[in-house]
C-alpha cells in the first residue's frame, strides 16, 4: 500500500510528522518498507514540493538494512537529519526504524500464536502499561512499532512483556526484547475458561472478596487475604513440614472454585488488586520468587473440580467439602496433596447403645480438656483456638460437658450449633468427640475428616435400657485407614 502523501508532513528540518492523529479502526498502518519508498521517491524530485521538503537537493533521508523485500521485515535507518515521533511512529509497522545516529529506536512487533476473538492485549514496558494505540480488535493480526530506545539508552534494557489477559478466558503472556531491531514476535495463546462464571463471579463481586485496601469494594472481612514470608506447614499428606513462601488464607465462607475465579479477575487487565505492591495485571509469580510460571493462570489452574495451586503458596481456610480438591507446591518443588479422608467405625453395637468415642488422654480417660474457649449466650459459633485439622467435617462439641451440634468448621471457627449457646462460656474445658451419638444400627460411623498423624481414641458403649449391658470402654488407633473398634455387648444381670 503506497503512502497517502497527505497524511504526513516534512519540513525543511527533516522532521516527518503525522498530518493527523493515527486512529485505530480507521487508517491502516504503514510498512517502515512503504515508508522507505515514499521518502525515495520524494528525494528524487528535481525540487521541494508542497508540504513535503524533500528533493535531489537536500541530504538522502532513508537507507535500508539490505535490499527491498516485501516478505521480509525491514530495518529502516532515517539518515540525518530526518526524524518521526512517537505520535508519528503509531502510523507504522513490519520493521523498525533507527534515527538521529541510532540513539532512538523504534522496533515492530508482531504476535503470533491461536487467540480467541476478543483477546485483549496490552504492554508491560518499565513496568507500566503503554498507552494502547492499537485495538483489542486487532489480535488476530497484531503489527506496531514500540520504542526501545530513546536519547541513546535502551527504555528497560529493550524488555517488554505482551499480555493477553481477559477475565473469562485463559492468561497468555511473553517476553520480548526490542534492542536488535527489525521485528520481534509475541507468541501468545488463549482460550475460553470454563471453570469462570461471569455470570455469577461477576468482577464487582470478586472485587469484593479483597480488602478495601487493596482494590476491592466489599469494605468488610475480606473473603481472600494474602500474606507474604515464610511459613513452614504441614499439609498433612504425608509430605512432612514443608517451607512455604506465602500464604491464601480463605475466610471459610468460599469454595475453591470461587477462589479461583476471583484470583483470575484480579490478575486481569481490568484488575486493580496489589499483591505486595505489584499489580495484579502483570503479577506472574509470588513476589521475590522465581518459580516456573502457570502463564494461562497466574495463581495456578483448575482442572476436574481441584485447584493445582501455584508454586509457593500455602492455602488455609479450605471448607471441609473441598478438602481434597486442592494441590500445593512448597517453596522446594515438593508437590503436596490433602490428606486422606478418613472416618472412625464402632461395631458391635444395636440400635439404643449409646456410644462415645474422643481422643485417649493417656491416662485411662477421654480428652475432655482438649480446648479452652469462650462464647456469649445465644451465639451459634465459636472460636476454637488450635483447632486441629483431623476434626470432623460435622458433629458435637462438648463445652464444660454441655452437648451442641455443629454443621461445619474452618480455621478456628465452629459453626452452625444446635442449640444456640444456652449460656455464657468464659474459658471453659472443651472436646470435640468423633462420635457422641446413638445407634440405630448394628455399627455407627464418625463423620469424614481429614487424616493428619496417627493418634489412639478411647470409646465407651452404654445402653441402661430396654437392652442393658455392662459398660463397655476400650481404645483404637486412628491411621491413614480409619480407626475401627468393636463393643462387646455383656447383658447386664
Amino acid at each position: 500500500m503506497a503512502i497517502n502523501a497527505t497524511d504526513f508532513t516534512i519540513d525543511a528540518s527533516g522532521n516527518i510528522r503525522q498530518a493527523t492523529a493515527f486512529v485505530p479502526g480507521t487508517h491502516s498502518r504503514y510498512s517502515t518498507l512503504e515508508l522507505h519508498a515514499w521518502l525515495q521517491d520524494l528525494a528524487d524530485n528535481s525540487a521541494p514540493a508542497g508540504d513535503d521538503l524533500v528533493s535531489i537537493l537536500g541530504n538522502n533521508p532513508s537507507e535500508l538494512a539490505g535490499k527491498r523485500n516485501a516478505s521480509r521485515p525491514m530495518a529502516l535507518t532515517l539518515l540525518p537529519n530526518f526524524n518521526i515521533n512517537d505520535a508519528t511512529a503509531q502510523w507504522f509497522k513490519f520493521g523498525s526504524i533507527e534515527q538521529n545516529s541510532g540513539n532512538d529506536l523504534y522496533t515492530g512487533l508482531k504476535v503470533l500464536g491461536s487467540l480467541v476473538a476478543s483477546s485483549p492485549i496490552y504492554i508491560i514496558q518499565n513496568a507500566a502499561k503503554i498507552t494502547k494505540y492499537w485495538q483489542d480488535a486487532d489480535a488476530a493480526n497484531f503489527q506496531i512499532l514500540v520504542k526501545a530506545k530513546s536519547g541513546g539508552a535502551l527504555i528497560d534494557s529493550g524488555n517488554i512483556t505482551v499480555f493477553s489477559r481477559k477475565y473469562g478466558q485463559t492468561y497468555s503472556h511473553f517476553d520480548v526484547n526490542l534492542a536488535a531491531g527489525g521485528e520481534q514476535a509475541a507468541a501468545l495463546s488463549t482460550s475460553i475458561d470454563g471453570n469462570v462464571d461471569t455470570g455469577t463471579m461477576t468482577p464487582a463481586v470478586c472485587a469484593s472478596y479483597f480488602a478495601t485496601a487493596i482494590g476491592g469494594t466489599g469494605g468488610g472481612t475480606p473473603k481472600i487475604t494474602l500474606a507474604y514470608g515464610d511459613t513452614t506447614q504441614d499439609l498433612g499428606g504425608g509430605q512432612g513440614a514443608l517451607l512455604h513462601k506465602g500464604t491464601i488464607t480463605l475466610d471459610g465462607s468460599i469454595t475453591l472454585a470461587q477462589a479461583y475465579q476471583a484470583l483470575m479477575w484480579a490478575c486481569s487487565e481490568s484488575s486493580t488488586i496489589n499483591f505486595n505492591a505489584i499489580p495484579g495485571w502483570r503479577y506472574r509469580v509470588l513476589p521475590g520468587q522465581a518459580y516456573a510460571e502457570n502463564i494461562a493462570a497466574p495463581f495456578g489452574t483448575f482442572a476436574g473440580g481441584k485447584w493445582f495451586v501455584a508454586q509457593g503458596w500455602w492455602l488455609t481456610g479450605v471448607q471441609a467439602a473441598d478438602s481434597k480438591n486442592y494441590q500445593l507446591v512448597s517453596h522446594t518443588g515438593v508437590t503436596e496433596t490433602p490428606p486422606t479422608s478418613i472416618a472412625v467405625q464402632i461395631g458391635g453395637v444395636v440400635a439404643g447403645d449409646y456410644v462415645l468415642v474422643g481422643r485417649d488422654n493417656g491416662s485411662g480417660g477421654i480428652l475432655d480438656t482438649e480446648y479452652t474457649v469462650s462464647g456469649s449466650s445465644g451465639a451459634t459459633s465459636i472460636t476454637v483456638t488450635g483447632l486441629k485439622a483431623d476434626t470432623p467435617a460435622s458433629g458435637v462439641i462438648r463445652i464444660d460437658g454441655d452437648r451442641y451440634i455443629y454443621t461445619g468448621w474452618s480455621g478456628t471457627t465452629v459453626s452452625g450449633l444446635a442449640p444456640a449457646l444456652s449460656k455464657t462460656y468464659t474459658n471453659r474445658p472443651a472436646f470435640i468427640p468423633l462420635i457422641d451419638a446413638v445407634a440405630s444400627g448394628p455399627t455407627i460411623n464418625s463423620a469424614q475428616m481429614q487424616f493428619g498423624s496417627n493418634f489412639t481414641c478411647r470409646y465407651r458403649v452404654r445402653n441402661g435400657g430396654g437392652s442393658p449391658i455392662v459398660p463397655f470402654e476400650s481404645t483404637l488407633a486412628v491411621t491413614s485407614n480409619g480407626g475401627s473398634g468393636t463393643a462387646v455387648r455383656n447383658a447386664d444381670q
